[in-house]
């Protein structure tokens, strides 16, 4: 506990007792310096429920002595004349004290019992990402030693056409093992405040059709729609995050659709200040870069697969979380990923039921574009 922390606990608990005598004292001809006694004792049982112990004992002290000297006759001295009310005192400073310190061990086993609870979920999501990554890391970095002893061992006797499939393998395996590698580092630049957003002028095609590009295999024969207005301004986007936090969206929808399914992106510009921005307005020149004007660009990355169950959608986002009765695979890592790079370029994320079936994740990021 630091200094100012001390100071602040031990100011609260002398405040509250003196409140409580000050507001008693008119009253005790009404109340009686005994009831006096179990209100200063309530006082000092309420602060043993959210101070430490030393304030606590200082206020039980404290509050026998202004009972002795304000209430128990003769007032104003600590001469006590009757022997009960000399036993009252006493036994008033025994109880407070008792009172406080088993307050105060109360509430320092319902501390215990927290953090038990909390290092049982920490070993429990450490098992999960261990047994996650023991499957995640381990499947493509065999394909990988498997594809290269291969080569090494039968090149003169394998085709071109073998020797091509081992090759894309290999680069299937890498590009996967990088994958989980680049999660774990950006969950780790998360959870310590090391993402900052760089904004610059992004062409919003180019990124969809780059990530797009990165994931062309894992995509396989899924049917991907891009639904983008023609004229869609260059925006001031963090480049490298919106296009991580894209890929792990339809990573995720490649991960969770059948082969079969229909991936759509869009992207369009929303703005308070009405006129700014038409889909019909012509093209603006670079030139106009001095008098940019704020937006928000909504992308939007949906499927026609089968959804998330409705008692799960509150915590896709959460780290290490996988859905139920899903395939093995996945460290639960990638939507938590994209929800922090999306809040830090201050924007937001949502998961929501597509009309006709399946997912939708729309994404809201404050940002500029060229002034219309």
């Amino acid at each position: 506990m630091t200094e100012t922390v001390r100071v602040r606990q031990f100011s609260l608990a002398f405040a509250s007792v003196a409140l409580v005598a000050a507001a008693c004292f008119p009253l005790t001809e009404v109340l009686g310096y005994r009831s006096v006694a179990l209100l200063l004792l309530l006082t000092v049982s309420v602060l043993a429920m959210r101070l430490s112990l030393w304030p606590v004992l200082t206020t039980a002290f404290l509050s026998a002595l202004i009972w002795n000297y304000f209430f128990i006759p003769p007032i104003f001295t600590f001469h006590v004349d009757s022997t009960e009310d000399a036993l009252l005192l006493v036994m008033f400073f025994i109880v407070a004290l008792l009172n406080g310190v088993i307050q105060y061990r109360v509430r320092q086993l319902e501390q215990f019992e927290r953090q038990k609870e909390e290092n049982e979920t920490a070993l429990r999501l450490y098992n999960t990402l261990f047994s996650s990554l023991s499957h995640e890391l381990r499947t493509p970095i065999a394909t990988i030693v498997g594809a290269t002893d291969a080569l090494q061992e039968n090149a003169e006797q394998l085709s071109e056409e073998h020797k091509t499939e081992l090759l894309a393998e290999i680069s299937t395996a890498s590009l996967r093992l990088s994958q989980q590698v680049e999660n774990l580092l950006n969950t780790s630049r998360l959870e310590s405040g090391l993402i900052r957003a760089r904004p610059e002028w992004c062409d919003v095609n180019e990124l969809v059709y780059k990530v797009l590009e990165k994931l062309h295999t894992e995509l396989g024969d899924r049917k991907v729609e891009v639904l983008m207005p023609e004229n869609l301004p260059l925006v001031q986007l963090d480049f490298g995050l919106t296009e991580q936090v894209l890929f792990n969206l339809l990573s995720n929808a490649a991960h969770y659709t059948p082969p079969d399914a229909t991936v759509f992106v869009s992207a369009k510009m929303a703005s308070d200040r009405r006129g700014h921005f038409s889909e019909n307005a012509e093209e603006t020149s670079v030139a106009a870069v001095a008098d940019s004007v704020a937006y928000a660009l909504i992308l939007e990355v949906a499927d026609n697969g089968s959804g998330f169950p409705p008692d799960e959608m509150p915590h896709v986002f959460d780290k290490f979380y996988r859905l139920k009765n899903t395939r093995t695979g996945g460290t639960g890592l990638g939507l938590f990923i994209a929800k922090g790079f999306v809040e830090a370029q201050g924007g937001s994320i949502s998961l929501a039921h597509r009309a006709g079936g399946g997912a939708k994740f729309i994404i809201e990021m404050p940002t500029k574009t060229l002034a219309q």
